[in-house]
């Protein structure tokens, strides 16, 4: 696996302790995603989400 010490996670969940807000960033330096129970609908909201989600 490739490092890329540029890569920028954006992000506008507002109720997760790790956005930046002033510049619409995750703190994190990588994140986890991974399917919801919905996924496979086809709907893309329902196909996944960041488990690295933490609420303020």
């Amino acid at each position: 696996m490739t490092e890329n010490k540029h890569q920028s996670i954006h992000c506008s969940v507002k109720s997760c302790r790790h956005l930046k807000p002033e510049m619409g960033l995750c703190g994190l330096e990588s994140v986890q995603i991974a399917p919801t129970p919905m996924a496979y609908s086809g709907d893309p909201a329902d196909e996944s989400m960041c488990q690295s989600y933490h609420c303020k």
